[in-house]
């Protein structure tokens, strides 16, 4: 609604400029690192990521004032990490000794794609003959495609209560040594988000009607509804043989079942994100001229 009043006041009050008003159409894109933010006490942190938009916008200008809406598509790839994770069961080994059993993770990296609608409102101001700034915001929907791809390393181990030291690389008592584990899926817990963003650049003139402008921006996006904290755990072994007899590190890597970190409660909160990047706006000037009159005088 701010925004909208923005846009009425620039074309209804001519004290903020004399200048004449004009309609644009044009196409913007982006490119963009983007990082999640973590709560301080989880153990997950961020690695670089990247994506980019592509809007389709329609502007209005008057004198040095601009506002613009549009429509278009935004691909984000972010990733997050853990150095070191484990899960910790008792069991009885096939000797029917009790066992403290550990699967014990080491670079646990997962990567998160998402294809969003993205519908940006933007107004800025011209100032001099080349630069601008301008202040914006985007809603973008829940992702039409939200998939995740974990990879790690990972072995397992057994803790006895009469020993200092677990037992470690003995396949042929259960413990596996370390390999490499993957997984994929679909994360559950995105929802729509808005976006802010601060905009700094500059205006460079194509043609007559057409111009260019080229900009770094910081933006902000949060969710618009709060994420339900999940019961999921990390990792997921239900279907795993656990059977002292019969397990196999085969039918461990074939059943152990990945949750997104964004969906699991070792590092769940209301997730944001920082974005920064820059953006590239061509537009057209497609306003309509009045013709000249051209009467006939007796």
């Amino acid at each position: 609604m701010g925004l909208a009043l923005v846009a009425n006041t620039m074309m209804a009050a001519p004290r903020y400029s004399a200048g004449q008003l004009s309609h644009w159409l044009g196409i913007s894109a982006t490119g963009v690192e983007a990082n999640h933010i973590f709560k301080k006490n989880m153990p997950a942190y961020t690695k670089a990521g990247g994506g980019g938009e592509a809007t389709l916008l329609y502007e209005i200008q008057k004198g040095r004032f601009f506002f613009n809406i549009g429509l278009g598509a935004g691909y984000m790839q972010t990733a997050s990490a853990i150095d070191a994770y484990s899960d910790e069961f008792l069991r009885i080994d096939y000797t029917g000794d009790q066992v403290l059993y550990r699967y014990v993770y080491s670079d646990y990296e997962e990567t998160q794609t998402q294809l969003r609608v993205v519908a940006p409102v933007h107004f800025g101001y011209h100032f001099g003959d080349w630069f601008y700034i301008g202040l914006g915001a985007a809603f973008r929907s829940k992702p039409l495609m939200n998939s995740f791809d974990v990879k790690t390393r990972m072995l397992t181990e057994g803790q006895y209560d009469y020993l200092i030291q677990p037992i470690r690389n003995a396949p042929d008592y259960g413990y596996w040594q370390e390999a490499d584990y993957t997984g994929k899926g679909v994360v559950n817990s995105a929802t729509h988000e808005m976006a802010v963003q601060l905009e700094l650049g500059a205006r460079v003139p194509i043609a007559k009607k057409v111009q260019m402008r080229v900009g770094a921006f910081l933006g902000y996006d949060l969710p618009l509804i709060s994420y339900k904290q999940p019961k999921d755990i990390l990792v997921n072994y239900a279907a795993v043989d656990t059977n002292p007899f019969t397990q196999s590190m085969e039918n461990l890597a074939q059943n152990i079942q990945f949750n997104s970190m964004l969906d699991a409660n070792v590092t769940h909160n209301n997730l944001q994100r920082i974005r920064v990047g820059v953006k590239l706006t061509f537009i057209f000037n497609v306003t309509n001229t009045a013709m000249p009159c051209m009467c006939l005088i007796d």
